[in-house]
């Protein structure tokens, strides 16, 4: 019985602990993005276009002073109102936040979720919205930053 106890004491301090990393890596994360909009001068580059159901849409790529991609802001306008704004930090994908609007009231949220990433993995798994896998996003984001007209280190 002893060692029972002990054993979910332990789960718990474990996922407890690894629960403070992750908030501690997403909040690093959140600074960093926070920070860099706030110092950097951005003259983004704006490539509109339509989908394949003829839908418009407008890619925007804005890229630090050291020719860096920064982020990439992809909305579709249609029905409803799709953006993805995916961020980056030494050429890798650090986050995602993904939000569909009715077009017809911005106010109104139909689809929301927000992925931090490290080293190709999803940190808030916990926060996975299932309408919008993290994968898919990830793949999408990595594809946009090999995309990017920019040159990259």
């Amino acid at each position: 019985m002893k060692k029972f106890f002990l054993t979910i004491v332990c789960l718990f301090l474990v996922t407890s602990v690894f629960a403070q990393n992750n908030d501690a890596e997403i909040k690093t994360i959140q600074n960093y993005i926070q920070s860099t909009s706030q110092n950097e001068w951005f003259d983004p580059i704006n490539k509109p276009g339509t989908t394949a159901n003829g839908s418009t849409y407008d890619l925007s790529y804005y890229v630090l002073s050291d020719n860096n991609l920064f982020s990439i802001i992809y909305t579709v306008f249609d029905k409803y109102t799709l953006q993805k704004v995916f961020y980056y930090q030494n050429n890798e994908l650090i986050a995602c936040i993904i939000e569909e609007t009715d077009a017809n009231n911005a106010n109104k949220l139909l689809r929301y979720a927000d992925y931090f990433f490290k080293e190709g993995q999803l940190i808030n798994t916990a926060d996975e919205n299932k309408e919008i896998p993290s994968a898919t996003i990830y793949q999408e984001g990595i594809q946009k930053l090999k995309e990017a007209p920019v040159n990259q280190k």
